[in-house]
């Protein structure tokens, strides 16, 4: 009887050590999914300067008002393309019609007040030359002359200034070009200056459409990289599958605090679009890159393969195992980058199959 507990034992025993077994070579899904592997290749590697910017017209005005008044007639919609000296909207113009009147009025009173001080300047001269006045009656009459004179022109100066401001009633289009906005209405009451209207907005904006351009801030490295007429690709989330074609045509000569983070400096670049497209608006935000230099048939690898150990890059390699696919730590040499994959000049070969599975994100070498 006693044989019994030992042989369970040993059954019991030997069942362990199988599971233990069938534990150890349990497989790694992670190794065979193809989602994560990637086979190292040659190819083109393009460093590139990679930023979002905004697109704006080249030419673009903000419509002011030089004189306050109320809006009677606004004459253009938003999308209308307007030219030079069209009208756009119009103020009552009223109060400066009155004040053109008075201006010419007071033109006319000096006019005849200069007459007949011109007038009386000349007969006291006669006078003199029979001692029929004196001297001093002469030379008071040719300073009232010269004081009326003055008075006319100083009337005439008040006249075309007050028809200035009358003609500032009619606010015409600066430019060539397409109403991007209307921000007045009809009986709605204009300020002069930069504030335009009580809510601050602008009266009309004009936007010449036929030359777009790209506007980015580069920090102090990027901005290193870049210079005039270099070609840069454009893409937009809101024409997903295609790319446009610009080129750098002014990059600012000193940095400037960037909007909103008065400790960050930046430097203002703008690309001007090759060719404008209908589908490109105004406002749209597009990603830009900046092609800084090619390296043609290079071993490269993304750059979410490459994890951190200290100071080494350290790349996860699939390997052939006792049991199947295995990992291997290999360390690497790496050489030049763009956002998307990495150069390896050291520790791996074309074919080889890498693992993408970094142990982190604070590992992995995505930082720019």
């Amino acid at each position: 009887m006693r044989v019994w507990p030992i042989l369970v034992v040993i059954v019991v025993g030997a069942g362990a050590a199988g599971a233990y077994a069938l534990q150890g070579e349990k497989e790694d899904p992670a190794l065979k999914d193809e989602k994560l592997r990637y086979t190292v290749k040659r190819g083109e590697l393009v460093v590139e300067v990679v930023d979002t910017g905004k697109v704006e017209p080249k030419e673009k005005v903000e419509i002011k008002s030089k004189v306050a008044g109320q809006v009677i007639t606004v004459d253009v919609v938003e999308g209308e393309k307007v030219e030079p000296g069209q009208r756009l909207l119009r103020l009552d113009p009223i109060d400066y019609e009155r004040e053109v009147a008075r201006a010419a009025a007071e033109v006319e009173r000096a006019d005849n007040a200069l007459a007949f001080a011109q007038l009386d300047a000349e007969r006291k001269k006669k006078a003199l030359a029979h001692r029929g006045v004196a001297e001093i009656d002469v030379a008071l009459a040719e300073n009232e002359a010269k004081a009326r004179a003055i008075a006319k022109k100083s009337a005439q100066i008040a006249l075309a200034t007050a028809q200035d401001r009358l003609r500032y009633t009619k606010l015409e289009a600066p430019i060539a070009g397409t109403i991007l906005e209307v921000g007045i209405e009809k009986g709605e009451v204009v300020t002069p200056g930069v504030q335009q209207t009580f809510e601050g907005r602008p009266l009309l904006t004009v936007g010449d459409l036929s030359t777009l351009i790209l506007r980015t801030e580069l920090n102090q490295i990027d901005i290193a990289q870049i210079a005039l007429d270099q070609e840069a690709t454009l893409t937009f989330d809101a024409l997903p599958g295609r790319t446009f074609k610009a080129k750098v045509t002014k990059i600012a000569p000193a940095a400037v605090k960037a909007q909103g983070q008065s400790q960050v400096e930046v430097f203002p670049v703008e690309a001007t679009l090759v060719d404008a497209d209908p589908a490109i608006k105004p406002g749209m935000t597009a990603d830009v890159r900046f092609q800084v230099a090619v390296h043609p048939d290079v071993l490269s690898v993304p750059i979410e393969a490459v994890v951190k150990d200290g100071d080494k890059r350290m790349v996860t390699k699939i390997v052939d195992g006792a049991t199947g696919p295995a990992r291997e730590k290999v360390e690497v040499k790496l050489g030049v980058r763009n956002d998307r994959v990495h150069q390896v000049v050291e520790g791996l070969k074309e074919g080889d199959v890498l693992l993408i599975d970094p142990a982190s994100s604070k590992d992995n070498e995505v930082e720019l």
